[in-house]
């Protein structure tokens, strides 16, 4: 099987914590080594998952240093090996450098210049290998603008969904602090359309290299083929949380299906993890509204360091998980029940006057 994902943390740190393989990375190898055992338990000779990370593929249109990926890649790699050193092997991972042999055969080939529409830092390798990606593998740009044109439902769907994630992170990415709303629209339609592209000649590629591999992917598709999505999260034991006031009680509901406007199943790239003193239940959030729900005092909460060589990305289970590099992440304790009573009580007492008001009775 393969599986084309971790490709880096979200340059967006209003949506993790830090930019190596934090707690999130953890649960989601652990969750992956878990399949793969129950795999081995009914078919003998077992499974074996390669984890194809896209992090070249996109990460000058994401705001992210082709370096940065690297470091990523290394650091996921030593925390698969923490995690289960004796079955380590049966997920390996490649990226788009060692599926291209660092773009070696691509030297002399008359190779068209790429656009950058966001300023990184770029490594000779990892562009060559991105010009290697599209040139071999790309689709027609003409084609694929027709494609949005005539409302292709997939295409569409795709687009769109890459539009509003670029959107959402080009508000805190320094490119785009100048720009209005409108600008800033137009620029993250210019750089979804560039990631379709690429999407499609990874995909490509992919299927090119790959083709016995059974396609996994971390996109909600209707699983009938060629491709099937999978959550990188255990379901029964994590819950996604999209509010602050959640924060609170340390419930919410776990996104069974992904709604069209959703361009992910949650990811741990995209996302940071908390857990609440005395609860089993992982908690999945954006790192802002963990933050807000810091400075707001509704939660408290520490930071918990990292224990890579023993495959943890936390110390112990009372909080938050912090980053592969040592930077950290937050972790979270409800407040005592009494707060949230009282709480109940005032909107109970209000909701009781205006009831009285409007039938008469004082």
């Amino acid at each position: 099987m393969c599986l084309p994902a971790f490709p880096c943390k979200s340059s967006n740190l209003n949506k993790v914590g830090g930019v190596g393989p934090d707690r999130g990375e953890e649960l989601a190898l652990r969750r992956l080594h878990e399949v793969l055992g129950r795999m081995q338990e009914i078919y003998v000779p077992g499974a074996y998952l390669c984890i194809i990370s896209d992090g070249h593929v996109f990460s000058d249109c994401i705001g992210v240093d082709d370096t940065q990926v690297d470091q990523y890649g290394a650091q996921l790699q030593n925390l698969n090996r923490a995690i289960d050193d004796s079955n380590c092997q049966r997920i390996s991972f490649l990226s788009l450098p060692d599926l291209l042999e660092g773009g070696q055969t691509g030297n002399d080939l008359p190779l068209p210049a790429l656009q950058h529409h966001i300023p990184t830092d770029l490594t000779g390798e990892s562009e060559l290998c991105r010009q290697m990606l599209l040139h071999m593998c790309g689709s027609n740009p003409d084609g694929l603008r027709n494609q949005i044109l005539m409302q292709e439902k997939s295409v569409l769907a795709l687009y769109r969904g890459f539009a509003r994630f670029m959107l959402e992170d080009l508000e805190e990415h320094a490119v785009a602090r100048g720009l209005s709303r409108s600008q800033r629209k137009r620029l993250a339609e210019k750089l979804a359309f560039e990631m379709v592209l690429r999407n499609q000649a990874y995909s490509n590629l992919t299927e090119l290299f790959l083709p016995h591999f059974l396609r996994l992917s971390i996109h909600a598709h209707a699983n009938r083929g060629p491709k099937f999505g999978i959550c990188l999260f255990d379901r029964a034991t994590t819950r996604l949380i999209r509010r602050v006031h959640r924060l609170a009680d340390g419930l919410g509901s776990f996104v069974d299906d992904a709604s069209p406007h959703q361009l992910h199943i949650p990811t741990p790239w995209h996302n940071c993890v908390l857990q609440f003193a005395g609860h089993q239940v992982v908690c999945v959030a954006k790192a802002k509204l963990v933050r807000d729900a810091l400075a707001s005092g509704q939660v408290r909460g520490d930071w918990v360091a990292a224990d890579v060589a023993a495959g943890r990305g936390a110390t112990d289970t009372f909080g938050i998980v912090p980053s592969v590099a040592g930077m950290k992440t937050a972790t979270t304790e409800p407040r005592s029940s009494i707060w949230w009573g009282w709480t109940y009580l005032r909107r109970m007492r209000r909701f009781l006057d205006f009831q009285r008001k409007a039938t008469g009775v004082s």
